[in-house]
């Protein structure tokens, strides 16, 4: 469920209430090279990718990664009010396996969230799984990243009992 007035805890403990997110028109389409720049600065909070670890993703390192894999990438474009030029609001990547989709990143820019976007993107992945006769979607998702845990479960999603991920600091710069 979408809330868009009220207050959440955290604003009702200082007396504050939300705002509600005003639509703004947005289109999914599939992500061309002028995108990469501001998909990479979207994901600046994505500091390692497989390849690259301990490193701060460059564009030509992600494209990189993303043709090497033979990924496909969606973006979400919108005109944010007052700027006239089209921006990148979010995106996603997908691997496609013999039977399975696997979408490692999947981003909505600080300040578009909680408009559709995350579902208008994932729908379309939904739709293309369909019509290819994919049999499941596989998605990473951090520990602590509890919203997008409930955003999934939200979408049908359920945790997998087939897969868990293990990391080891081998350097000092690993994961943790």
């Amino acid at each position: 469920m979408r809330r868009t007035t009220g207050k959440s805890r955290a604003a009702a403990a200082r007396g504050k209430r939300l705002s509600p997110q005003k639509p703004v028109p947005f289109i999914i389409r599939k992500a061309k090279p002028g995108d990469l720049p501001q998909v990479v600065k979207m994901s600046s909070g994505v500091r390692e990718i497989e390849n690259y670890p301990g490193q701060k993703m460059k564009a030509e390192d992600f494209m990189h990664f993303v043709r090497g894999y033979g990924a496909m990438m969606l973006v979400a474009v919108a005109s944010p009010p007052g700027r006239g030029k089209k921006e990148v609001v979010g995106y996603v990547t997908v691997y496609k396996s013999e039977n399975y989709y696997y979408l490692p990143y999947a981003v909505t820019r600080k300040g578009w969230r909680r408009r559709g976007i995350g579902n208008a993107l994932l729908g379309e992945i939904e739709k293309l799984a369909k019509e290819e006769k994919v049999e499941y979607i596989l998605m990473s998702v951090y520990f602590f990243n509890s919203k997008v845990h409930s955003f999934l479960r939200a979408r049908g999603y359920v945790p997998s009992k087939r897969l868990v991920q293990y990391s080891k600091i081998v350097t000092g710069k690993g994961r943790k």
